[in-house]
C-alpha cells in the first residue's frame, strides 16, 4: 500500500526540461534560496503576478530573454501556461509553509549527486531508483512527491519553471508546488552535464516522508 502510493505521488511530475538554456552556475546556498522561494510562492501567490507577467513580456514566440540578462530559453508552449500560471495565481490562497526536512533533502541531494555523473534527466537513478527508494534508503519512508527543475539560473527561476509548468501536459509541478498536504521539503541543486544546473525538490504529508493518518485519507480519496 505505501509503495503503490509513492509510485502514484511521484508520477504526477516530470522533469521540467528547456529545450536550450544558457544558465550560471548554482551560487552557494542556492538550496536555501530556493526553499525560501517556494515557500513565499505558497504562502502568498498573488504576489508573484507581477514577476510573472514581466517574464510573459519578454516572450517573442518560444523564446524568452530573462528580464535583465541575456539568458534565453527555447520553451515547448509559448505563452499558453504562463497564461494559465497568472489566471491560477490570481485566485489562489496561501498554503501552509513547508518545513525543512533532513531525510528528504538528503534523499534529492543524492539524485543530484547521480545525474551530476550521469548527465540523465528524470526521476529515476541509473541505478533504478526512484524518489520513494532513495527516501527509504535515508530511512525515510515511501510516500514522497519530487519536482525537479533543470538549467535554472537562480532561485526565482526554478521557481518560476515549477509553477508555468511548460511542456508537462497535466501541469504536475504547479499542482505540487500548492498541494496544501505537503507540509515538509528537502532541497538539493548542484551541476548538470548538459543543462549546467538543476534543482531536486522532495516532498512530503509527514516528516521524512513517512506514513501517517492524514496522508493515508489523502492517498486513499485520490485513488477513488
Amino acid at each position: 500500500m505505501r509503495a503503490a502510493g509513492a509510485i502514484a505521488a511521484a508520477s504526477l511530475v516530470l522533469a521540467t526540461v528547456p529545450a536550450t538554456a544558457t544558465v550560471v552556475g548554482a551560487s552557494t546556498g542556492l538550496e536555501a534560496q530556493v526553499f525560501a522561494a517556494l515557500n513565499a510562492m505558497r504562502a502568498e501567490p498573488g504576489a508573484h503576478v507581477a514577476d510573472l507577467r514581466s517574464y510573459r513580456q519578454h516572450l517573442r514566440g518560444k523564446i524568452v530573454t530573462m528580464p535583465g540578462t541575456r539568458i534565453s530559453y527555447r520553451t515547448r508552449e509559448g505563452a499558453v501556461p504562463v497564461d494559465e500560471a497568472l489566471t491560477f495565481l490570481s485566485g489562489a490562497g496561501g498554503r501552509v509553509q513547508l518545513a525543512s526536512d533532513p531525510v528528504l533533502a538528503a534523499a534529492a541531494a543524492d539524485h543530484v549527486a547521480q545525474q551530476s555523473r550521469s548527465g540523465r534527466t528524470g526521476h529515476f537513478g541509473a541505478d533504478g531508483s526512484g524518489p520513494w527508494s532513495r527516501v527509504e534508503r535515508r530511512g525515510g519512508g515511501g510516500m514522497v512527491t519530487e519536482v525537479i527543475a533543470y538549467g535554472a539560473f537562480d532561485a526565482a527561476d526554478v521557481v518560476r519553471q515549477l509553477v508555468v509548468d511548460d511542456g508537462v501536459p497535466n501541469r504536475g509541478h504547479r499542482r505540487a508546488v500548492f498541494a496544501s498536504h505537503l507540509r515538509y521539503a528537502g532541497v538539493a541543486c548542484g551541476p548538470h552535464p548538459t543543462f549546467r544546473t538543476m534543482c531536486v525538490i522532495d516532498m512530503a504529508d509527514a516528516p521524512g516522508g513517512q506514513m501517517d493518518d492524514r496522508s493515508a485519507r489523502f492517498r486513499i480519496a485520490s485513488a477513488r
